[in-house]
């Protein structure tokens, strides 16, 4: 919780949705705001899902990139294994492509030193 409240404070742009006081759908941009952007934490809650809402998040923070990001500037995104298959389709409609062959990305998850 303690990183969530920080990097949401540090988010160069970020899209939510809400159904009153509940948080159903989000979006958010990380990166230097000049070479970097990464599109990170989009989601959906499954009760919302079919509505057009991962479309309406990702209009925004499309249009935010394109008002923002420099000639050569690099968005990349990365979804969760489990998801991809089924969510590729969403994005590459929306004009991202996968970078596999020709790139591949690795992660790296951090624990505090005791």
């Amino acid at each position: 919780m303690e990183a969530a409240k920080i990097g949401l404070l540090n988010s160069l742009y970020g899209v939510s949705v809400r159904d009153g006081e509940k948080l159903i759908a989000m979006g958010r941009v990380v990166g230097d705001g000049a070479c970097n952007f990464e599109i990170v934490d989009v989601v959906v809650n499954p009760n919302y899902q079919g509505q057009g809402l991962g479309r309406k998040v990702m209009e925004h923070i499309d249009n935010y990139l394109s008002s923002v990001a420099l000639v050569g500037s690099y968005v990349p995104m990365i979804a969760d294994e489990s998801v991809i298959a089924d969510e590729s389709v969403f994005y590459e409609k929306l004009g991202y492509k996968l970078v596999s062959p020709a790139s591949y990305g690795m992660t790296k998850k951090f624990k505090p030193h005791a």
